[in-house]
């Protein structure tokens, strides 16, 4: 260590240099749900779970609401839904679990138990506390969920019965054990005393009262059908059965779809089991039909071959999963037009997706005959083929393989979770072993603007020319604004994956005036995925420790996502403050979407696109981000070496203007979507790869310094000035100095010869430069700024920019590889701080480089941590992390005026701050956590909030909408035909339960009424919906709140009187050795006592 002759400094670690200053340890972890796997949503409690495929549930509701629960067997999650009318979420497989939400902090798992097979499929009614559960031995078992334990009921293996009786009949059977492997059972949607049986080899219409089968509905192609495998099907000459993969049932539940393996869909009449209504694919109808004129061409003649040439097979996907969904956009009681969500059915070149049928209303009037109840009349079995004409069709393309979807209806529960939805989630495959969910606004705007074109069309009065010129136009014009893409809603962060997925993230300290600036829009909007349910409040063991914390600088994480897109995460302890006894009013951590920078929709723009190469899209990446958190700007650096900045602005120029310098391209007139904050400002085209970056903080100034540090090690300062016509110079050559080889990226540093303070390029030093004064009376200048270099084998403390060498220091081959460096500041002392590839970080005194400690990491990763000033560490945990450590990218090997560094400000003579290298490329694999640690953890108010799932914000909780009444087939005074489907005989929820359950029974607890529970007088919210229930002042006791500050405070109190307990033994031990010693003492002074 070498020092300067004839100067002192004084020494900036001084508080920093006893073992005990420090505190290591981890303040809170993000996690990233990477491997999602099945979906679940309550509507009543508008709360979302998602199971992944380590056995991991999350749970989602209103923002700060969120918590998790894991299978003790970590198997993937298969079976996931919500009881929505007894509080309680299930999971079936092989073994089932149910959970209890209604617990306040937590979810308590009631019961489990095993199968004897495995579990084919799971279903729940909001009607009755039963679930159906199908098990690979064809049977289909009850269970009471509100017992805890199976039902007597059992639904045999009725497809088995069926085929017995064909085969006993002396019909042939081509049977394999797939269909007797029940696929799906479906309640009825209005009437809970019939069950669909979807089998592999067909469907099964059970009366479950009377315990017998009413209908089977088998479908049947006859050769010469293409059926959904088409006419190059090598078994087109033969007659197939297509095994069953999926069923939904129209909200009337009179009809119902059932998809097929071979990418069929067949429609039949509940009355009918004899034929369906009709049996189509994605793109042709009536495929179950022999088509002669079509046949023939594919057949071959008999002197020559085929007459159309033959080409290879080509199989459809199974139609996997359907969902029929009715809207509320009728006065007639059988609804009005309706959507068909389909999964699969699509051959393997066509893009990823799902196909979505918008169908006409099924509301005919009185048939023009009689008929008996036992036959379906010719006039409504053509009034449901009718209804399967599609109005319009839309597809969501998805960028991955589509593996499954969920609706998420406005309010009810009922129709298997599909009335009324309003987006829709997609789970697809992401690459990298990884799966991803996208969430959607449903159904398509298309679909409405049809409807309505439908209806105007068929109201359409005789008049004016005029006025119906007028009417046709202002149609053409709402239409116009109603056909528009279903916007893509955002999620939770934890849900960011496939091209949300985060690969990388800076750590950034703010100020309170910056931190309001850039958090001023950040308001829930409309585009967010609705979750309402659930509120969070603190955890009473930290509330001494929270008010503390508003006093810390507010943290963002920028991100960088894998669709090329920056982003901004609130990661701010403040966030975990409530007001009073008010729950959580913001999510943690809160994403800041309105200063997202899409990179991508900038590059595809046709002006822009012309300054890139043609390869952009497919090949860039974003190599380096940095925030000028005071002047508010972002700039990026792209791996082909081209450089964006964007700033904040309230507006953009309209036209563009032509910049001076050529390598220069303005971006101010570029748009960007509505809502944005940050705008592109200008490009620096490429001209070779960036090694090294920064930006200023700073307005225009007279003088700023360049520091820039080679990979050889030398340091060259710069001196721009910016003259009268705004144009920015360097006026001299550069000044030379000698630092340290391969410096790390962000490892130099501009420091306060007096106080140790980093020297930023920000407007207080601003004011510091133009303010200060050279005195003309002295000649020798004291040191102003020291210059602290760090490097991949050491680091080097220079005077005033290489005048005199400070210190200098090795790390040694003991301490592994370097990554990252930086000087931290606790309470008004500085030290050197450097992170190794071990894990560890190495403190060294400033400004001497004394080694003064080694401080164990509480986070493993390959990836280096981001580091700010204040020593907290944000690093990433990537799903796949190599063996080995990434290298810190260095400066270019040889001395080059490209390698730019951060633009300083001191005065007009000095600088003060540093040299910065890009990262090098971003790690490509999703991060799976974010992990916030820090090296001064003490009374810092990071934790998990307390959760109560079943309450909401504004104190009240939501009530279950009432079952749906049956309806007729035709209107609403005509009684001719109700197929046994309605009227006085209909049963339910608790006639079902007491069927299902059995004459034994005990008598179970029922929860609390959803209407009937206490509401809060705390929250005072500014408007209450219809049925919210408000609670005087005398029952204050009975809200959330003082529940959970009740149980809160009780667990404190027998803690407290845990510790009292232990200190009065602690001190009863201690008065029996004080007594123990004594009475030794005393036997001791006897024997020396003289005997007389």
């Amino acid at each position: 260590m070498f020092k300067s002759i004839g100067r002192s400094l004084p020494d900036f670690s001084t508080d920093l240099r006893e073992r005990q200053d420090w505190e290591v340890g981890s303040l809170i972890t993000l996690d990233h749900l990477l491997n999602p796997a099945a979906f679940a949503f309550d509507p009543v409690s508008s709360i979302l779970a998602i199971g992944t495929t380590d056995g991991t549930i999350r749970i989602f509701g209103a923002p700060g609401v969120e918590t998790s629960l894991s299978l003790p067997s970590h198997t993937p999650i298969k079976f996931l839904q919500f009881a929505t009318n007894v509080f309680k979420l299930v999971y079936a497989d092989h073994k089932l679990y149910l959970w209890d939400l209604t617990p306040h902090g937590g979810i308590k798992l009631e019961a489990s138990m095993r199968f004897g097979r495995p579990v084919t499929c799971l279903t729940l009614s909001p009607s009755h506390t039963h679930a159906f559960i199908g098990l690979e031995s064809g049977e289909i078992q009850t269970y009471d969920l509100l017992c805890r334990r199976t039902s007597a009921y059992v639904i045999t293996n009725a497809w088995e019965v069926y085929e017995k009786d064909l085969i006993a009949s002396g019909m042939l059977v081509d049977t394999d054990g797939t269909s007797r492997i029940p696929v799906d059972v479906v309640v009825h949607p209005r009437s809970l005393n019939f069950v669909f049986v979807a089998y592999g080899g067909g469907i099964v219409f059970l009366d479950l009262k009377e315990q017998k089968t009413l209908r089977t509905y088998e479908l049947l192609v006859p050769a010469g059908a293409p059926g959904g495998s088409g006419y190059t099907d090598p078994d087109l000459l033969k007659h197939r059965r297509p095994n069953v993969s999926s069923l939904s049932v129209h909200p009337t539940g009179h009809f119902f779809a059932v998809g097929h393996v071979d990418g069929s869909i067949a429609f039949w009449a509940v009355e009918d089991g004899e034929q369906p209504l009709m049996v189509r694919t994605l793109d042709e109808v009536d495929v179950h039909k022999v088509d002669g004129e079509k046949l023939e061409q594919y057949l071959p003649d008999e002197e020559g071959p085929a007459k159309r040439p033959s080409k290879l097979h080509e199989p459809r996907e199974p139609i996997f999963k359907l969902a029929w969904s009715g809207y509320p956009n009728s006065y007639d009681p059988r609804g009005g037009e309706t959507s068909l969500v389909i999964l699969g059915g699509q051959f393997t070149h066509d893009p990823p997706g799902i196909n979505v049928l918008w169908l006409p209303a099924f509301n005919p009037p009185a048939p023009p005959s009689h008929v008996t109840d036992h036959s379906l009349h010719p006039f409504f079995r053509n009034a449901m083929r009718d209804s399967l004409d599609p109005l319009s069709a839309y597809f969501y393309g998805t960028p991955g393989l589509t593996q499954d979807f969920l609706l998420t209806p406005r309010d009810s529960p009922h129709f298997g979770g599909t009335w009324n939805p309003t987006a829709i989630m997609i789970l697809f495959e992401s690459g990298g072993h990884t799966c991803a969910i996208e969430a959607r606004q449903f159904p398509p705007l298309e679909f409405l603007a049809s409807a309505r074109e439908l209806s105007q069309s068929a109201e359409q009065p005789t008049g004016d020319s005029h006025d119906n010129l007028a009417q046709d136009l202002a149609t053409t014009l709402q239409s116009m604004t109603m056909n528009e893409e279903p916007k893509k809603l955002h999620l939770p962060p934890s849900l960011w994956s496939g091209p949300d997925a985060i690969v990388e993230a800076t750590l950034f300290s703010l100020d309170r005036i910056a931190y309001e600036t850039l958090s001023r829009a950040s308001e829930h909007s409309p585009d967010h995925l609705l979750l309402e349910g659930g509120i969070a409040m603190p955890d009473e063991e930290v509330a001494a420790v929270i008010k503390y914390a508003k006093f810390e600088p507010h943290r963002i994480a920028v991100t960088r996502n894998a669709d090329l897109s920056i982003r901004f995460l609130d990661i701010s302890v403040q966030l975990l403050i409530p007001s009073s006894s008010s729950p959580f009013t913001s999510a943690f951590p809160r994403a800041l979407l309105h200063l997202s920078v899409d990179v991508l929709a900038l590059a595809g723009l046709p002006d822009i696109a012309a300054h890139l190469p043609s390869s952009f899209s497919e090949q860039v990446r974003i190599d380096d981000v940095q925030l000028a958190v005071e002047s508010l700007e972002v700039a990026l650096v792209l791996s082909g070496g081209e450089i964006m900045v964007y700033r904040m602005a309230d507006r953009q120029s309209v036209t563009a203007r032509q910049l001076p310098d050529k390598q220069l391209v303005s971006l101010e007139h570029v748009p960007v979507a509505n809502g944005l904050c940050f705008k592109p400002y200008f490009l620096v085209k490429a001209e070779a790869p960036v090694t090294a970056f920064a930006i200023s903080d700073v307005d225009p100034s007279p003088r700023i310094r360049l520091v820039a540090v080679h990979a050889s090690g030398v340091i060259h300062i710069y001196t721009l000035v910016r003259g009268p016509d705004g144009t920015w110079t360097i006026p001299s050559p550069p000044s030379e100095a000698e630092g340290v080889a391969a410096p790390l990226h962000g490892g130099t540093f501009i420091l306060d010869a007096h106080t140790g303070a980093q020297c930023k390029a920000d407007k207080a030093r601003l004011m510091v430069a133009l303010e200060f004064k050279a005195s003309p009376e002295t000649t020798e200048e004291r040191i102003r700024c020291l210059l602290l270099v760090t490097g991949a084998k050491g680091a080097r403390c220079l005077a005033d920019f290489g005048d005199e060498r400070v210190a200098r220091v090795d790390w040694g081959h003991k301490a592994g590889g370097v990554v990252r460096a930086h000087v931290l500041e606790r309470n008004g002392s500085y030290a050197l701080v450097v992170f190794t590839d071990k894990h560890e970080a190495l403190v060294y005194s400033v400004p001497t480089l004394e080694y003064l400690h080694t401080l164990p990491l509480p986070t493993t990763s390959s990836i280096p941590p981001s580091v700010d000033s204040t020593g907290d560490l944000l690093t990433l945990i990537p799903l796949h992390d190599p063996s080995a450590v990434r290298p810190a990218r260095a400066a270019s090997p040889t001395p080059s005026s490209s390698s730019t560094a951060a633009p300083s400000i001191f005065s007009v003579v000095t600088t003060n701050t540093a040299a910065t290298s890009s990262t090098g490329v971003a790690s490509q694999s999703p991060a799976k956590s974010l992990r916030l640690d820090s090296l001064f953890a003490t009374r810092r108010g990071y934790h998990v909030p307390l959760v109560s799932l079943m309450e909401c914000k504004d104190g009240t909780e939501r009530s279950t909408l009432p079952a749906p009444a049956p309806v007729s087939l035709g209107p609403a005074d005509w009684r001719s035909l109700l197929g046994g489907l309605v009227g006085p005989g209909s049963v339910t929820g608790d006639q079902i339960d007491v069927l299902l359950a059995g004459p034994d029974r005990p008598v179970p607890e029922k929860p609390e009424p959803r209407t009937e529970r206490a509401g809060y007088t705390e929250w005072e919210a500014g408007s209450s919906k219809a049925g919210t229930t408000v609670t005087s002042t005398e029952h204050v006791k009975g809200n959330l709140y003082d529940r959970l500050h009740a149980a809160v405070s009780e667990r404190g109190e027998m803690l407290g009187n845990l510790e009292t307990s232990v200190n009065s033994l602690e001190q009863g031990s201690k008065n029996m050795l004080a007594q123990a010693k004594l009475l030794a003492a005393k036997q001791t002074a006897k024997t020396w006592m003289p005997k007389f």
